[in-house]
């Protein structure tokens, strides 16, 4: 009779296990570099489709680390010789999934002041 009440927790640690196994998998194959190229391609289309001032190539981006347990890589494109503020920035998750996007003439969110 008291393997019952196990039955429930053993399901939880099995189906936990599931999904970091899953999970483990999809981020064994994510390079920085195949991010940072997917990303480089969709600033084309962004850049193309805002008509933005300057020719867009992929080597106009860059990536850095990020700030915060959640996002892995900011990278940042813009077209050479424009100013700093016409670029594209794109927050990527651990997984390459995008979290936030500045295109160009937005402002970051001001910091809340409590």
């Amino acid at each position: 009779m008291r393997i019952a009440y196990w039955i429930p927790i053993a399901v939880l640690a099995v189906v936990l296990a599931g999904i970091g196994f899953r999970y483990g998998i999809m981020r064994q194959g994510i390079t920085e570099s195949d991010v940072i190229t997917l990303y480089a391609q969709q600033y084309l289309a962004d850049h193309a489709g805002s008509g933005g001032a300057g020719i867009a190539r992929i080597s106009d981006c860059a990536a850095r680390p990020a700030e915060g347990i959640w996002a892995w890589l900011v990278i940042t494109c813009r077209p050479e010789g424009s100013a700093s503020d016409a670029g594209f920035r794109y927050t990527v998750n651990w997984l390459g999934g995008l979290i936030d996007v500045m295109r160009p003439g937005q402002t970051p969110p001001a910091t809340p002041q409590a």
